[in-house]
């Protein structure tokens, strides 16, 4: 298991997914890969120095592979020098004792049981509008909603992510109702918008273990086909003229916050300032998060893009997600 890793580990031999192959050249003019590895517990960063042709073509996105490796430290992070490899195809999944669902990482919370919460948490609100359009979408996708995850890499890209951030919207909503409750605020506007702003991830992903946007996602982009999920339904369910349907389509438009972030338009309603801070709240925490879990206690983690390129401290022990 990865998360069994460390740096004593010295020589390792592991059985995991190739999220994303990156084939590179080194200073000497010979290429290499960058294997980005994943089981049911981490994941972890390989190298394979020197690689050929016949690696290029073996070791793609996807692939379930054997490696027999090399531990060793750079820039504070763990990685793996690849010694050996063996793809293992379908076939052979029995023989080496393993199944495809010990290869994905999943959201630490029962989707199955907070899923019925989130549907009977929609249905107690009183905007028949948001109300109808969020329902109906959600049960449209629910697979999807369920299973995929919120991003290829920046944050939440788990089994399950999407709801996932979703529902941590939803509930980061729900906590800050009474702190702002002198604010004149639509919380029912809040609650769905926060739940669907980033319900066009269903088109825009390419499967539970999406390593790759789809065509769809590349053109478009899961905010306008967000917006447009909604736009649709309420003609659909002939509510397009209704002033809470434009409401809920700015929330999910402006839900990056600022149009260099990617939201064609910015907050102009209260409720989507709110929606907006909450998803970049969540991301950033979950993106952190995750790079602290790389490094040990007292160090620093390497510097995260989405952060500005800073590097944060791991002050903190490292303890179970329940």
């Amino acid at each position: 298991m990865i998360n069994q890793i460390n740096a004593e580990s010295k020589l390792v031999t592991l059985i995991a997914r190739i999220e994303k192959t990156i084939l590179s050249t080194g200073n000497n003019g010979s290429n290499y890969l960058i294997l980005n590895l994943v089981d049911m517990s981490g994941r972890i960063e390989a190298r394979l120095w020197n690689s050929t042709d016949k690696d290029v073509e073996e070791l793609k996105n996807g692939v379930i592979v054997k490696v027999d490796a090399a531990t060793n430290v750079y820039r504070q992070q763990l990685q793996l020098k690849v010694n050996s490899y063996e793809v293992i195809k379908e076939e052979d999944f029995e023989k080496h004792n393993i199944n495809e669902e010990m290869f994905s990482i999943s959201a630490p919370i029962n989707v199955e049981t907070n899923y019925d919460k989130l549907i009977e948490f929609i249905e107690s609100t009183k905007n028949e509008v948001y109300k109808k359009i969020t329902l109906t979408i959600l049960k449209k996708y629910e697979n999807e909603f369920k299973k995929y995850p919120a991003a290829v890499s920046i944050h939440h890209n788990v089994v399950g992510g999407l709801f996932w951030h979703s529902f941590s919207l939803l509930m980061g909503a729900k906590a800050i109702r009474e702190v702002y409750k002198y604010a004149d605020i639509d919380w029912d506007l809040v609650y769905c918008g926060a739940i669907l702003h980033d319900i066009g991830k269903v088109v825009e992903m390419a499967g539970k273990n999406a390593s790759e946007y789809t065509d769809e996602g590349k053109l478009l982009g899961h905010i306008s086909i967000g917006n447009a999920f909604v736009s649709n339904m309420a003609i659909e369910l002939g509510l397009k003229d209704d002033q809470s349907v434009l409401k809920l389509q700015h929330a999910i438009l402006a839900s990056h916050g600022k149009n260099e972030y990617g939201s064609p338009v910015e907050p102009n309603l209260i409720e989507a300032v709110i929606i907006s801070s909450l998803d970049a709240l969540d991301a950033r925490i979950y993106k952190i998060n995750d790079e602290l879990s790389k490094v040990e206690k007292g160090a620093w983690t390497g510097r995260i893009l989405s952060e500005d390129g800073r590097s944060y401290w791991n002050h903190n022990e490292k303890k179970e997600v329940k």
